[in-house]
């Protein structure tokens, strides 16, 4: 099985230069780790489902200072779209198998929200902004709503960063009026 694998380096070519937002591999990382070559090379770049920063993987249901931080903002930036009349809102949606943040319709259009809070400490900043927009340019067209927003597609997506959540009114008026 591993030599499968480490032989089929055109089949992982394709499938990491294809992948829209990421690649999600199955399989024993610890096994893979010990092993040599692309095998080795993949299950180094990899993380497990679910890990902190520490690499062991957190308890489903368990929120940690990320989650917690995430729906502090998400609260915020709901409160703000409240007080513009905007009620037809889903938080933590999925749309078209891609995690969003908030979901709402405005004037007959749902707008996807992807709350930003920057890249990780290790992150490359230019590739977590370019993954983000990528990300973002997925969802528009696909189908959305019915549990809270209106159900139909998404008509454009908004990505708001950590910081102007935190600023406040004035600098979430740009990105929504």
């Amino acid at each position: 099985m591993t030599h499968w694998v480490a032989s089929q380096v055109n089949l992982w070519n394709v499938a990491v230069t294809r992948a829209k937002s990421q690649l999600i591999t199955v399989g024993g990382r610890a096994f893979w780790q010990d092993q040599s070559g692309l095998p080795a090379l993949l299950a180094a770049r990899s993380a497990p489902l679910g890990a902190g920063d520490d690499g062991t993987t957190a308890e489903a249901g368990t929120p940690g200072p990320v989650t917690e931080a995430r729906e502090d903002l998400a609260d915020r930036l709901q409160q703000y779209l409240a007080g513009r009349g905007i009620t037809d809102l889903e938080r933590a949606v999925l749309v078209g198998g891609h995690p969003v943040d908030l979901l709402f319709t405005d004037a007959g259009e749902n707008t996807a929200v992807l709350i930003d809070p920057g890249p990780g400490s290790d992150a490359d900043p230019a590739r977590h902004l370019r993954l983000t927009h990528a990300r973002g340019d997925l969802l528009t067209g696909l189908p959305s709503g019915g549990h809270g927003a209106k159900p139909c597609p998404v008509s454009r997506t908004v990505r708001v960063p950590a910081w102007r959540i935190l600023a406040g009114e004035t600098a979430l008026v740009p990105l929504f009026g």
